[in-house]
C-alpha cells in the first residue's frame, strides 16, 4: 500500500497507534522522534525534491487524519488540539545551484501541524531575492556569499515557542536556550497556548 512506500508515513502510523494507545499505556505526555533523508541534495535536487516534497505531504495528510480519528479527553474523536509536529534540520540549502543541486547553507524553512498551530501565516522573513544593487550582480545585505543568508529567526526562537506549548516556564527556557537572550522575540506566535 501507500504507506509501506513512504517510510516517513509509516513512522507517523506507529506514532498514531502510540498516541491513541496513551490512556492504555497511563502516559500523558509523549515525544516522538521520527526521520527521513534524502534532503542533503547536492546532486539531483531538481528530480529528488519533488519526490521528498510529495512523501511528506502524503506523510503529514495522512498523520492529520489519523489525529482526526483518535479519542480525545473527554471522548472526543479528535486529538489534533493535543498534538504538535515539527521539522527540524541540522542545515539549510544555498540559494545557488552547483550545477546540479545546492550546498550546505544556513537557515531553512520547517512545517508545523496540529491544532495548536496557527496557521495559515508564515513567520519569520524571507529574504529578497533578486535585488538589483550594482554591475557586478545582485547584493543583499543577509547574503553572507556562495548564496547562504543569515537567517532572520533562531533556532532558539522555533524551539522556546514550542517549549513554551510544551509549559516550560520562562526561566527554564532560558536553561534550555542560554543564546535566547540574544534574541528580541522569545515566542514567535505561531502556538496557541498548551
Amino acid at each position: 500500500g501507500t504507506l509501506t512506500t513512504n517510510g516517513i508515513a509509516t513512522q507517523l502510523q506507529t506514532v498514531a497507534r502510540m498516541i491513541a494507545a496513551r490512556n492504555t499505556l497511563g502516559l500523558k505526555r509523549q515525544v516522538f522522534f521520527v526521520s527521513v533523508g534524502g534532503f542533503d541534495t547536492h546532486d539531483a535536487q531538481n528530480r529528488g525534491q519533488a519526490d521528498l516534497m510529495a512523501r511528506l505531504s502524503h506523510a503529514l495528510a495522512y498523520f492529520d487524519g489519523a489525529l482526526a480519528g483518535i479519542a480525545g479527553d473527554g471522548g472526543a474523536a479528535d486529538v489534533r488540539h493535543q498534538a504538535t509536529l515539527f521539522t527540524a534540520s541540522d542545515f539549510g540549502r544555498t540559494y545557488t545551484t552547483n550545477g546540479d543541486g545546492t550546498d550546505h547553507g544556513w537557515g531553512g524553512h520547517h512545517f508545523i501541524l496540529g491544532g495548536a498551530v496557527k496557521g495559515r501565516a508564515l513567520y519569520g522573513s524571507y529574504p529578497t531575492v533578486g535585488v538589483s544593487g550594482s554591475t557586478a550582480g545582485f547584493e543583499n545585505p543577509d547574503e553572507v556569499g556562495s548564496g547562504s543568508w543569515l537567517p532572520s529567526t533562531a533556532v532558539d526562537q522555533y524551539s522556546a515557542t514550542l517549549g513554551k506549548w510544551f509549559g516550560i516556564s520562562d526561566a527554564n527556557l532560558d536553561l534550555l536556550f542560554p543564546n535566547l537572550g540574544n534574541f528580541g522575540t522569545r515566542d514567535l506566535g505561531f502556538l496557541n497556548a498548551g
